[in-house]
């Protein structure tokens, strides 16, 4: 009889373990499923990237943290790399290497905000799991192509204030071949402003939703910098 229950038990846990599956998903809205990504990381300049784990399944998954692993053990911040895992929206940020414990019901989907500067390799995974454990597990490959800044183009691209309330000042000495998109945590374009020669473009953002946005500066549709801005009322 102890046998019976034990055998019984162990399959209530396959079977509850099948119907809890994570999948990642791109920043932007939609179904696309990502396993790998390359990010364009200037030494000293914030790059932020914007991911969404979904629990598939018919479960709720309790506990889940994401993780950035380097050589696949949880990277150190300030050493292997100085970064910051967060969720979204609301910025809420773990301490040290990952992001705080969040839950998914079935069907549900949670976006994570990877903000990094500099790092000691160019191959890192992000992984989320239940904290502790290891099932059910979804992870993806990121290549980080370093690049200096050597452009004044692009240091002079400034946001501010932050937060702002009613309205922001893009900052730039803007070319005839530049623009600045807006995203928000989903990596939605919120705004898109064209060149207009202006050394200062003033942003109306009083009918925005409070939160981080990630203002990028593109040149001939390359993007140049990106300054993180949060807006509050």
């Amino acid at each position: 009889m102890r046998r019976i229950i034990t055998i019984i038990a162990a399959l209530i846990i396959c079977v509850s373990e099948s119907f809890a599956q994570l999948v990642i998903l791109n920043g932007q809205e939609g179904e696309e499923v990502i396993t790998n990504t390359t990010v364009n990381i200037q030494a000293g300049v914030e790059t932020n990237l914007y991911f969404r784990v979904k629990n598939t399944g018919s479960t709720t998954i309790e506990n889940l943290k994401s993780f950035l692993l380097v050589n696949g053990t949880e990277a150190t911040a300030g050493v292997d790399a100085i970064f910051q895992l967060c969720t979204e929206p609301g910025g809420q940020c773990g301490v040290g290497a990952s992001s705080p414990k969040f839950k998914l019901d079935a069907g549900a989907t949670k976006t994570i905000h990877l903000n990094i500067t500099t790092m000691s390799t160019t191959d890192f995974v992000i992984s989320t799991h239940p904290y502790g454990g290891s099932s059910p597990e979804a992870s993806f490959n990121i290549h980080a192509n370093t690049t200096l800044v050597e452009n004044n183009f692009a240091n002079t691209f400034n946001v501010y204030p932050s937060p702002a309330n009613e309205s922001f000042t893009i900052e730039n000495s803007f070319g005839q071949n530049s623009y600045v998109e807006i995203y928000n945590v989903l990596g939605q374009v919120v705004k898109h402003v064209a060149s207009d020669n202006a050394n200062r473009i003033s942003v109306n953002c009083s009918t925005w939703k409070n939160g981080y946005y990630v203002c990028r500066l593109y040149n001939d549709g390359k993007a140049e910098k990106t300054v993180k801005i949060v807006v509050a009322h």
